[in-house]
């Protein structure tokens, strides 16, 4: 058998080991309760908490399955650390850069809801509230498993696979599509988006796999600068536990977050807008690296 076509098979038995438990557990659970998992029922918060950090490692097990199957080993596992040679920077990065284009993205989304960026950080005790935002970001030291989980499928094994078969754009934008899907089972549910919104579901899987495909270039570029998953995964627990629902709650005006409410998913798009300007930045610098090993 040749080389590409036992990538080809172990993209598929990956993805579908990591997206299986995802689509009959989450079916399951919302089965036995009654009701999808996350509504905003009172009944379902611990079970939704609980079965989403436990399905957040899937990708993880996929991944270590899917080489025991194809009898792989555990090389080019992307589990190293290395902080020498000015690889911590990029550790750095993993905690700036989703606060830089969330801070960005409510700003913009202020500008166009109010037309004054000054309904943030218009409430008083800033200094509270920020270390209360302090404290929600911490929690990413205590959760990081899942985070982990979920980089160490899609980053550690799904894309390099992807990079084997596929030129650059093409491995971001497919790995970003199945990132996507691979949550359409939790959105159907009512995970992200809720359950009311026009468009309902297809719209909220449309929106993560483009949320995922722009995020892609960045966790990858990441991890290939430190040979690791570590600072991916940092970074996408910043983007979860502290993300832009979060930070708009704590530091907007009443005013502004009525507004946004009544606006929805139209509004939320406008936040991919900063997160896509650094996946481009992120994409070209991949580019480059590329086409220097190759020369």
């Amino acid at each position: 058998m040749n080389n590409k076509k036992m990538t080809i098979i172990r993209i598929v038995i990956f993805y579908i080991l990591a997206i299986l438990p995802m689509i009959i557990g989450t079916t399951l659970l919302s089965n036995m309760l009654g009701e999808p998992l996350y509504s905003d029922k009172a009944e379902a918060p611990f079970v939704a908490t609980a079965w989403g950090i436990i399905g957040m490692c899937s990708p993880t097990i996929a991944n270590i399955l899917t080489r025991i199957i194809t009898r792989e080993g555990m090389k080019e596992s992307y589990l190293k650390l290395d902080m020498k040679k000015g690889k911590w920077k990029y550790y750095l990065l993993s905690v700036v850069i989703p606060l830089l284009y969330m801070m960005i993205a409510a700003v913009l989304v202020l500008l166009v809801l109010c037309g004054d960026a000054e309904q943030l950080f218009t409430r008083e005790e800033v200094p509270l509230k920020i270390w209360a935002y302090i404290g929600q970001l911490s929690a990413i030291f205590y959760f990081f498993l899942p985070f982990f989980g979920e980089e160490f499928g899609w980053r550690a094994y799904l894309t390099p696979k992807l990079e084997k078969l596929l030129p650059m754009p093409a491995v971001h934008l497919v790995s970003g599509i199945l990132w996507g899907l691979w949550h359409a089972p939790l959105t159907v549910y009512g995970h992200n988006f809720g359950l009311d919104y026009k468009g309902y579901p297809y719209l909220g899987i449309l929106m993560m796999c483009l949320m995922c495909t722009i995020l892609s270039p960045i966790l990858t570029f990441l991890t290939k600068r430190t040979g690791s998953v570590i600072p991916a995964a940092i970074m996408h627990g910043v983007n979860n536990q502290a993300s832009f629902g979060i930070f708009l709650s704590l530091f907007a005006s009443d005013e502004a977050l009525e507004l946004f409410s009544e606006t929805g998913n139209e509004t939320f798009l406008l936040t991919f807008i900063p997160m896509a300007l650094i996946a481009v930045v992120c994409f070209v610098l991949l580019w480059r690296d590329e086409r220097k090993q190759n020369a």
